[in-house]
């Protein structure tokens, strides 16, 4: 399939668009969030300015699970490998100093975007062993 130019090619049910073996976009089957984050947005109040990054954060993902930065195996977080037996892991930028930790997994329908933290920058610092 060809776009302004630009040779894209679809496999099958993922429908992946790549652009010189880079992936452009994929949108997930579904995006769901671990016992304590969906908990915790819950808890957030619908105006409060966290609540709103949060859920742009999920509807950015809704479009586009490769939206955010893919981080190497070796630099996961034992907490993330231990808890959850990830063998992937993405941190999503939501502002300057909040950020949003998924996985994708297989689900019955394709790709699930798994949500397990939000964090503030210091806690994303101490959990990835920074600081």
């Amino acid at each position: 399939m060809k776009r302004n130019g630009i040779c894209l090619i679809r496999f099958g049910v993922c429908k992946v668009d790549l652009l010189f073996g880079e992936i452009l976009a994929k949108r997930p089957s579904c995006v769901k969030a671990v016992r304590d984050v969906a908990d915790f947005i819950s808890s957030l109040k619908k105006d409060s300015y966290l609540r709103r990054i949060v859920d742009n954060g999920l509807d950015v993902l809704k479009e586009n699970m490769f939206v955010g930065q893919r981080i190497e195996k070796k630099k996961f977080p034992k907490y993330y490998v231990q808890k959850y037996g990830i063998n992937s892991l993405y941190k999503y930028n939501l502002d300057a100093s909040n950020r949003l930790v998924y996985t994708l997994i297989a689900d019955e329908s394709g790709i699930a975007v798994v949500v397990l933290e939000v964090l503030g920058h210091k806690e994303y610092e101490k959990r990835f062993g920074y600081r």
